[in-house]
C-alpha cells in the first residue's frame, strides 16, 4: 500500500519512506538533481551521479547511494533503482511486494539526450508520474532538433555581429545544450552555476569543451550561457548589441509569453519533461492497471488519458490509495 496524503506527498505504507519528498521527512528518495532547494530529510537515497550533482544540497542528511539495477531491501518491500532519461544520474524507483510492482517514474522523459541516457521502461500494476506540463496531446520536438535551432540562432547571431545570450534551467538541459554547441564548435562564456556543473559533469565522465567565464573580455565571438534569474543582470544589461534567447518547456505553446517574461527575441522549447507521445508509449509498454499524476496542471492531462482507456488518478486533495 502507498500513502498519498497530498499532491506532494507520496510514501510507501508502514515506512518513513517518501518519494522526492518537498519537504523534510525522515526518509527520502531523490530521483534527480534537477532541484532548487533539498529539503534536509533525515535520510535520502539516489543515485551516485545525483548526490554528486547535488553537492552542497545534502548537507545535514545521511546520504545513501544506489546503482541503476542493483535491487535492495527495505522493510517487506524490494527496491531498485532504473534510468528515467531526464537527465545524468536521473531515476525512477520500482517497488516491488507480494508479486505487485509500482513504479514511481517521477519527471521521466523518453526523448533522452547524449548525458541523460535512455529511459527503463517495464511492466507494473501503478505508475506514478510528476506532471509538469499537463495540457493534454502537448508533445516535445526531440531535444537534438531544438538544440540544433539554438545552434543556429547563435551562428546567425555571431554573423551580424551581436552577442547571443541564452537564459537556460542551469541544472541538466544547460549541460546538455552546452556539450551539444561545443561539438560544433561553438565558444562560450559560462555562469558559473553553469561551470560547476559542468565540471562536475566532466568528473563523471562526461567529455566536455573549453569555455571561458562570464567577464566581458570573453564574450567577442561567444555565446553567453546564464539562467533564467540572471536575465536583468548588468553583464547581460550592458551588452550594447545582444540578441537574447530562452530555452525552456514553458516555450511550448507559450513562447509569446517566455519572449514578454523574459524580454528575450526567440524562445526555445528545450524540456526534459516527458510530453503527451512519451506517457502515451510509457503507458502502452507499462500496461498499468492504476496510473498516478500529480502536479500543477494534471487535470486535462488526466481526462485525456482516462479517455483513452487508462484508469487514471489526479491528485487534488488528501487520500489513501491501497495499492499493495
Amino acid at each position: 500500500m502507498l500513502e498519498i496524503n497530498s499532491s506532494s506527498e507520496i510514501k510507501l505504507s508502514g515506512t518513513d519512506i517518501y518519494f522526492d519528498s518537498e519537504r523534510a521527512v525522515p526518509f527520502s528518495f531523490v530521483t534527480s538533481a534537477n532541484i532548487e532547494k533539498l529539503p534536509r530529510s533525515e535520510k535520502i537515497i539516489a543515485t551516485p551521479e545525483t548526490i554528486r550533482l547535488l553537492g552542497k544540497k545534502v548537507k545535514g542528511s545521511n546520504v545513501l547511494s544506489s546503482h541503476y539495477g542493483n535491487p535492495f531491501t527495505l522493510g517487506n518491500y524490494s527496491i531498485e533503482l532504473i534510468p528515467s532519461g531526464k537527465m545524468l544520474g536521473a531515476a525512477q524507483v520500482v517497488v516491488e511486494k507480494e508479486g505487485k510492482k509500482i513504479i514511481y517514474a517521477g519527471g521521466f522523459k523518453l526523448k533522452n539526450t547524449a548525458t541523460a541516457g535512455y529511459a527503463e521502461l517495464r511492466r507494473c500494476d501503478t505508475l506514478i508520474v510528476d506532471c509538469a506540463y499537463g495540457a493534454a496531446k502537448l508533445i516535445f520536438p526531440p531535444p537534438e532538433v531544438v538544440m540544433e535551432s539554438i545552434f543556429e540562432f547563435v551562428n546567425r547571431t555571431l554573423f551580424e555581429g551581436s552577442i547571443p545570450v541564452i537564459l537556460i534551467n542551469p541544472m541538466g538541459k544547460a549541460q546538455d545544450l552546452i556539450i551539444f554547441l561545443g561539438k560544433r564548435g561553438i565558444e562560450m562564456s559560462l555562469h558559473p552555476a553553469m561551470a560547476k556543473t559542468l565540471e562536475l559533469y566532466g568528473d563523471l565522465g562526461v567529455k566536455i569543451p573549453p569555455y571561458g567565464g562570464i567577464k566581458r573580455k570573453h564574450f567577442e565571438n561567444r555565446v553567453l550561457i546564464v539562467p533564467l534569474s540572471y536575465r536583468d543582470s548588468a553583464v547581460i544589461e550592458n551588452l550594447e548589441r545582444k540578441k537574447v534567447a530562452v530555452a525552456s518547456g514553458k516555450a511550448m505553446g507559450n513562447g509569446a509569453f517566455m519572449r514578454s517574461a523574459f524580454r528575450a527575441d526567440v524562445a526555445f522549447p528545450l524540456s526534459c519533461h516527458w510530453g503527451y507521445d512519451e506517457i502515451s508509449e510509457y503507458l502502452g509498454i507499462s500496461r498499468p492497471g492504476k496510473v498516478i499524476i500529480r502536479g500543477e496542471f494534471n487535470a486535462s492531462l488526466a481526462e485525456g488519458l482516462s479517455k483513452e482507456g487508462w484508469n487514471v488518478t489526479a491528485l487534488k486533495k488528501p487520500r489513501q490509495l491501497a495499492l499493495f
